[in-house]
């Protein structure tokens, strides 16, 4: 009779690389630098309330997504070379500002013990994280923006760089959030999706925003699924007087 057979023990997962140390004093420099090379680092000391980040966190993020919008506001010029940063920054802002509450409220279920400027502190630096990001993708979405006139194609590639900035934002918040004392991720997973949503839908409720209109918004009401399934298929006319599009 053959012994049974008994499978090698697993190894143990190897620990995360330790991330390089913070200064005593985080000036905006090395925030941003923290932001990116040592988020689980940066959010413990966000959770301990040592800093003064929140205004200069804010900062960063409304520099970074000026920046892309600049660029997103190449796919159609004129106007849209300072509506697109202006709505894409405006609108990101809000959809923090009215969803900070509820991030709140799902932090405490989850189990943190935060309170609500270590809260604000985060979030905005979530959005700078998102920004930085943004920003990284801005080179490869300027190629596109000036070399197709396909707005169903630059829409999402707009939507897939949020998409990735989007999730290392709420990456980093998680780590704040568990180095504060969270022990369940389901709430903060559905503020996540509450976040998102309320972002995708802005991207309908300040249209245009890659096309160009005779409007600066428009008051027809629309679902963000229903508007991207109507843009799809279409390009960015152009007319050969004035070189601008005639619809959004």
């Amino acid at each position: 009779m053959n012994p049974q057979f008994t499978p090698p023990p697993v190894p143990p997962a190897a620990p995360p690389a330790p991330e390089p140390p913070l200064p005593d004093h985080l000036d905006t420099k090395s925030l941003f630098e923290a932001l990116l090379r040592s988020p689980r680092t940066l959010g413990g000391r966000l959770a301990d309330g040592v800093h003064n980040a929140t205004g200069r966190f804010a900062l960063l993020s409304i520099i970074s997504l000026v920046l892309f919008g600049v660029v997103l506001g190449c796919f159609a010029k004129q106007e849209q070379l300072w509506a697109a940063p202006l709505k894409i920054t405006c609108g990101l802002m809000f959809a923090g500002l009215i969803c900070y509450p509820s991030l709140y409220i799902f932090s405490t279920l989850a189990g943190a013990r935060v309170s609500a400027g270590q809260l604000a502190a985060t979030l905005a630096g979530a959005l700078a994280l998102a920004g930085a990001l943004l920003l990284g993708f801005a080179p490869a979405v300027w190629i596109f923006a000036e070399s197709t006139d396909s707005l169903g194609f630059m829409g999402f590639l707009s939507l897939a760089a949020w998409l990735i900035a989007l999730f290392f934002a709420v990456r980093f918040l998680n780590q704040v959030v568990f180095a504060a004392g969270a022990t369940q991720k389901g709430p903060l997973g559905v503020w996540a999706i509450v976040f998102l949503l309320v972002t995708l839908q802005m991207t309908t409720s300040l249209r245009p925003i890659l096309g160009r209109s005779e409007k600066f918004l428009t008051s027809e009401k629309k679902f963000f699924l229903q508007h991207w399934g109507e843009q799809m298929d279409r390009t960015l006319p152009r007319t050969a007087e004035t070189g601008t599009s005639e619809k959004p």
